[in-house]
C-alpha cells in the first residue's frame, strides 16, 4: 500500500498464523476521508473480497491522515452514491436489495471487522465506525450523527447498530440531534471498546488483529455468527444455532491443534 496513492481506499493483506488480516484504508484526507461514488465502489469491491476469501480472517478500516476516520458521504457527490432521480420501483428494489450508498454497509460481516477513529467518525462515517465488531480509538476522535444538521437520513445502518450496540438510551439521543460526542463519552458508553493514546491507533487495531488470527478460528468465527445470528431471535431458537457449532467446531482442523497446544502446556491470553 504505497503511502502516495491517489486511490479512494487502498488494501493490503498482512499474514497471519490461522488467517491473514485484510487492512482497508479510506484515502481522502483532503476531504476528511469522506466517500464519493469511486471511494463507495471500491469499499463494497473490499467489503465482498473479504467474505469471498477465506484465507481472509480480519478486517481493519481506518482513515489516511490525523484529523478523520472518515466524515461521512461526500455531499457535493451525492448523485453518484444513491440514484435519487429513480423511479418508485427502482427505490424499493434499491431499498430491499441494495448495498448501501457508502459502499458495502449493507452486507453483513460474519468474520472479526476492526474499526478504528483518530478523528472525526460522522455521519455516515459513524455508520461505518459501527460495523466494527472491535471499535477503537485515539483520545482525539469526535463522534457524531453530523447528517442531522442538513436533513440527510441515516441509510447505510445507522439506526440497526447504533441501538444494538448501545440501546434506546444511548442511542436515540445521538440520532435525535447530532449531538458530537468526545471519544471518553464513547468508550462510557461501549460505541468505543478501547481508547489508545493519539498515534497508536492503527498499530494496536493490527496488533489486535494478529492476536486474533494466532487463536484457533473455527471455534471464534462459529461463536460470532452465533452471536449475530441468534441477537433478536427467542431464546430457544438461538439456543439452537449455539448448539450445531458443536460438532463442526469439535472436528475441526483448528480446534484440533487448539486442543494439542493446551495439552502441551501452552497458554494464550489476549493482551
Amino acid at each position: 500500500m504505497a503511502p502516495d496513492s491517489e486511490a479512494p481506499v487502498l488494501t493490503k493483506v498482512h499474514p497471519g498464523d490461522q488467517g491473514d488480516i485484510f487492512q482497508i484504508t479510506i484515502n481522502r484526507p483532503a476531504v476528511h476521508n469522506c466517500v464519493n461514488g469511486d471511494a463507495a465502489a471500491l469499499l463494497l469491491a473490499a467489503w465482498r473480497r473479504f467474505q469471498q476469501e477465506d484465507r481472509l480472517l480480519v478486517a481493519v478500516l481506518h482513515g489516511t491522515g490525523d484529523q478523520a476516520f472518515c466524515s461521512g458521504a461526500d455531499l457535493t457527490a451525492l448523485d453518484s452514491l444513491a440514484n435519487l432521480g429513480g423511479s418508485p420501483a427502482e427505490s424499493a428494489d434499491l431499498a430491499r436489495r441494495g448495498t448501501g450508498p457508502m459502499g458495502g454497509s449493507r452486507l453483513v460481516q460474519v468474520k472479526p471487522v476492526i474499526t478504528m477513529s483518530q478523528g472525526y467518525t460522522y455521519a455516515g462515517g459513524l455508520e461505518l465506525f459501527c460495523h466494527g465488531h472491535i471499535r477503537i480509538a485515539e483520545p482525539q476522535a469526535t463522534f457524531s450523527v453530523a447528517c442531522r444538521r442538513w436533513g440527510v437520513p441515516l441509510v447505510d445502518g445507522g439506526t440497526v447498530y447504533l441501538p444494538r450496540l448501545l440501546g434506546w438510551g444511548c442511542a436515540l439521543p445521538l440520532i435525535i440531534t447530532g449531538e458530537r460526542i468526545t471519544a471518553e463519552r464513547a468508550h462510557q458508553i461501549g460505541l468505543v471498546w478501547e481508547l489508545v493514546p493519539q498515534g497508536a491507533g492503527l498499530a494496536r487495531a493490527l496488533d489486535v488483529a494478529r492476536q486474533i488470527c494466532q487463536q484457533p478460528r473455527d471455534a471464534m468465527l462459529a461463536d460470532l455468527a452465533s452471536a449475530i445470528r441468534g441477537l433478536h431471535l427467542p431464546l430457544e431458537e438461538a439456543f439452537e444455532i449455539e448448539a450445531g457449532n458443536l460438532f463442526p467446531v469439535m472436528l475441526s482442523e483448528s480446534t484440533r491443534r487448539g486442543l494439542e497446544r493446551f495439552l502441551s502446556g501452552e497458554r494464550f491470553w489476549f493482551k
